[in-house]
């Protein structure tokens, strides 16, 4: 088991906030009453939440609610490719976009052509976005295949010799793709084709596109041969069931709860033709608190599928362990006084995805620490975050000075600063065995996108130019 996997192993902990387990599945309305116009699968809002002008606008014309979804759609796509700062810019572009509407299109005149227009150019501008998320390995200091307890009388040779494949696959691209897996062939899944043909039979295995409460990854639902389903989203927790000793808090007989997997792959191995169900791991993790993400792995080739394997993989951190500590839990607090100074008009949808996009990113700063500062690194961010951050804090101090109670958050936030980011050294030494330099790395990331999580009501335009940074990340009011 890595260094930091097994310290974490030790220990562990558009909606706000973090959850043991996401539902996944997209909402679909049912649209009965709806306006002919207005049906949800049709137009990218729901349209019995539609809160603002243009998503109304949208709602009552099919050629209006075309170019919104088209936009939509472009934005997704390019938030499932994009790192955890690759997607606070993709954010921020479309906050400015939507706040912008109103002065764009004004009521008078022909609503709908100038909405169009806006819709239209902002697709082009996302589309011009060509950043995506560099591969890293540090999920692999998280994540480890181990045979469940109860396990290991099923296939025990078998078994470890998948399991370590697998862990050699997370050492080299933080994914269990059967194509780093030595005498592995891929036959379709995840890191696949979504369908092949393997003995005159097609086999399948059921990918889609999940929404934010899935992190817009994508998931997996099942496996079909020859058209009959073979597994389904209940598998994984019906071998888990039948299998484990300690079901990690989950005892019903779902696979995650969320009626998906993290990923699925059919691949030959050893003579065998398998299917490796995986749950999501992170945020998504179907895992109770304190409990493990499980995969597993199933003959394929007979009928029905025979199991092979049963691994523990992720452990969920016990809910609430990072910010039980006070100063980080009071800074945290006036943090969110300052975000709530504010309020724009972004529609619900928007501010739901981009919530439940801002608790994946505070998990993930906070549980899985060497992710997040990989991420930064590979993505070339570390100087554009500082140059960030010196924009953030002058969007602090000029805030400041515009009343009273924003005085008195303004100096709760740097009150707590500095006692919340030692809180934070100290967690990931003591509850991750992060070296010291590697634990003020990460708080120092942490500290900076609360920061500015915090500020984007207040200053959702911030620009940053090239430059060198001007203040240090634990800033001193000035």
């Amino acid at each position: 088991m890595a260094r930091r996997a097994k310290g974490f192993f030790t220990v562990l902990a558009l909606l706000g906030g973090c959850a043991n387990i996401h539902h996944v599945r997209d909402y679909a309305p049912n649209t009965a009453s709806a306006p002919p116009t207005a049906d949800g699968t049709q137009a990218s809002t729901n349209c019995f939440e539609a809160s603002t002008r243009a998503e109304r606008a949208a709602c009552a014309s099919p050629a209006l609610s075309a170019l919104n979804r088209a936009m939509v759609e472009m934005l997704l796509a390019k938030l499932r490719a994009a790192d955890f700062v690759g997607r606070d810019v993709l954010l921020a572009q479309q906050r400015r976009f939507l706040l912008g509407l109103p002065a764009a299109c004004p009521v008078a005149g022909d609503d709908a052509t100038c909405l169009g227009v806006q819709f239209s150019g902002q697709t082009a501008a996302l589309a011009a976005w060509n950043r995506t998320a560099s591969g890293g390995t540090a999920v692999a200091q998280y994540v480890h295949f181990t045979v469940a307890p109860g396990a290991g009388g099923m296939n025990p040779d078998f078994c470890n010799e998948v399991a370590a494949g697998a862990n050699a696959a997370l050492a080299r691209d933080g994914s269990v793709d059967p194509a780093y897996i030595p005498g592995a062939q891929e036959i379709a899944g995840t890191h696949g084709p979504e369908r092949a043909t393997v003995g005159g039979q097609e086999v399948r295995v059921g990918l889609r596109l999940a929404n934010a409460f899935g992190g817009f990854a994508q998931r997996a639902e099942g496996v079909t041969i020859g058209g009959a389903a073979v597994l389904d989203s209940v598998s994984l927790g019906n071998l888990l069931q039948a299998t484990a000793q300690n079901q990690g808090g989950r005892f019903s007989a779902y696979a995650s709860q969320t009626g998906d997997y993290g990923s699925a792959d059919v691949f030959s191995f050893r003579g065998r033709t398998v299917a490796l169900l995986a749950d999501a791991w992170g945020f998504d993790t179907p895992a109770a608190a304190g409990g493990f993400a499980h995969a597993g792995v199933w003959d394929v080739a007979v009928r029905p599928a025979a199991p092979l394997c049963l691994f523990e993989t992720f452990q969920m951190p016990p809910e609430g362990d990072a910010d039980s500590r006070p100063a980080l839990a009071a800074w945290r607090a006036a943090l969110e006084g300052v975000r709530q100074s504010a309020a724009p008009d972004l529609g619900v949808g928007f501010l739901r995805d981009q919530g439940q996009i801002r608790a994946e990113t505070d998990w993930t700063l906070l549980h899985m620490p060497l992710v997040a500062t990989e991420q930064a690194r590979l993505g070339g961010w570390t100087l554009w975050l500082r140059l960030r951050h010196d924009a953030v804090l002058d969007a602090l101090f000029a805030w400041r000075q515009s009343g009273a109670a924003h005085k008195a958050l303004f100096d709760s936030v740097f009150a707590h600063l500095r006692p919340a980011a030692q809180e934070l050294v100290d967690y990931y030494q003591q509850m991750q065995a992060l070296s010291g330099v590697e634990a003020k790395e990460a708080a120092g990331l942490a500290v900076m996108e609360l920061m500015y999580d915090a500020t984007v009501n207040i200053a959702p335009d911030i620009e940053v130019g090239a430059g060198q940074p001007r203040y240090p990340i634990l800033a001193s009011p000035r």
